[in-house]
C-alpha cells in the first residue's frame, strides 16, 4: 500500500456458483474508505469509496450490481458553524432573521442519507486448487455532498480486486 492506493478489506460475502452464473452479496468488513483525489485543476472531491451492501450477478466472466453509499460524514458531525443533520443549531447564528431563506436553506439543512453506486467486477483469473478469484473492477459512486449542501460528484474507481472462496 502507498499514499496513492487504498484498499477495502477482511469482507466477507455469500457466493453462489450456479453452472456458469454468479451472485456475490457482500455482507460485512472493512467495506469502506474515506478518500480525498485531486482532479485536474486542483479541486479536492472527497468520497467514501466502498461497496458496502453490494448485491451483484452475472456469469463467471464479469459480474455487476448496485451497492450503498453511505453519508461522508454522520449525522451528528457538525460543521463550523455547529449545524449537524442531528445534533447542533438549526442555523447558522448570526444570521437568525434570515435563517429560512432560499439562498442558505441548503447549508442550514444537513442531510446524512445514502446514495448508491455501482460496480463491475471482471473475473482474470480463478485458481480451483486454492479458491483464489482476481480481476479488475470499475466501480461509479457518488462524493461527499457536504452534509446535503452541494451535489455530488460521480467518481469512477478503477482497481484490481482478489477474494479467495471457502
Amino acid at each position: 500500500m502507498t499514499r496513492l492506493t487504498y484498499t477495502l478489506d477482511g469482507m466477507d460475502a455469500d457466493v453462489t456458483i450456479n453452472g456458469k452464473n454468479i451472485t456475490f452479496k457482500e455482507l460485512e468488513g472493512l467495506d469502506y474508505a474515506a478518500t480525498t483525489v485531486q482532479l485536474p485543476g486542483g479541486e479536492r472531491v472527497a468520497f467514501l469509496f466502498t461497496i458496502k451492501e453490494f448485491e451483484g450477478k452475472g456469469t463467471l466472466d464479469s459480474f455487476s450490481g448496485d451497492f450503498t453509499v453511505p453519508s461522508y460524514r454522520g449525522s451528528s458531525f457538525l460543521d463550523p458553524k455547529g449545524r449537524g443533520a442531528s445534533t447542533g443549531y438549526d442555523n447558522a447564528v448570526a444570521l437568525p432573521a434570515r435563517a429560512d431563506a432560499d439562498e442558505l436553506l441548503r447549508e442550514n439543512q444537513k442531510s446524512a442519507l445514502a446514495l448508491k453506486g455501482s460496480a463491475v467486477f471482471s473475473v482474470a483469473k480463478v485458481d480451483p486448487a486454492t479458491g483464489e478469484i482476481a480481476g479488475v473492477f470499475e466501480s461509479i459512486q457518488p462524493s461527499d455532498t457536504d452534509q446535503g449542501s452541494k451535489p455530488p460528484k460521480d467518481v469512477k474507481i478503477t482497481g484490481l480486486w482478489y477474494g479467495q472462496l471457502q
